[in-house]
């Protein structure tokens, strides 16, 4: 009954691990321009966030996206990966 499930559900149900349909994860470069994204995306909310008590969640969350984007372009050129430069 397992198998059957098993066949049944990956038929059905696409492969979305990591966020993409092959289940691969992304290249370096995708990583690097995603999380630009995210950094972009948190500065917007940061600068346009009214209520004070969402403002340390946007200051959380700027943080937290600009250490990782940070941290894939130090990871890729480390590794000897063109990072695209934005």
């Amino acid at each position: 009954m397992g198998d059957l499930v098993n066949v049944i559900s990956s038929k059905l149900l696409p492969d979305v691990e990591f966020g993409l349909p092959t289940g691969r994860p992304p290249s370096p470069r995708e990583s690097i321009r995603r999380a630009h994204e995210e950094w972009l995306a948190a500065k917007n909310y940061f600068e346009t966030v009214s209520d004070p008590d969402l403002v340390d969640h946007a200051i959380y969350l700027l943080g937290a996206a600009e250490r990782k984007y940070m941290y894939l372009l130090k990871r890729a050129k480390t590794e000897g990966v063109d990072s695209p430069t934005f």
